[in-house]
């Protein structure tokens, strides 16, 4: 049932009502013309060319490819972040350590890998704890 004071007649609702003349006067918004398209600031593609340039020089990945990339990086991400936070809740603990994520992702990835993450995330912290 609808909330009083959000009902909507069936003209609101089908959008059949007549534009009005400010609507018809609006000019388009230009698009600002800058260095190409600016990717979203929460992606992860800007990235991907330089570390696939560490692995396989010359190579490159399609737009297609970057996508799925960016999904799967951005999902990895989400399910370390909520075991992480079950993991701090379960010491009762407020805040979410580096101590809680390098746990985490020694149970959420297998093998070499998680073994991999592990040493890299000790270098990033060594790395970032020396410039402050």
């Amino acid at each position: 049932m609808a909330e009083p004071g959000c009902e909507t007649s069936s003209e609101e609702s089908l959008g059949t009502e007549e534009p009005t003349a400010a609507d018809t006067k609006r000019p388009k918004q230009e698009q600002p013309r800058g260095r190409g398209h600016r990717r979203s600031h929460n992606s992860f593609a800007t990235y991907f060319p330089s570390v696939l340039k560490q692995v396989h020089e010359g190579l490159s990945l399609s737009q297609r490819a970057v996508s799925v990339l960016d999904s799967f990086i951005k999902d990895i991400f989400e399910h370390i972040d909520d075991e992480a936070s079950r993991l701090a809740c379960s010491t009762k603990r407020t805040t979410i350590t580096s101590r809680e994520i390098q746990t985490t992702a020694c149970l959420l990835l297998p093998g070499e890998i998680g073994k991999f993450a592990l040493s890299e995330a000790s270098k990033a912290i060594l790395r970032y704890t020396s410039r402050q």
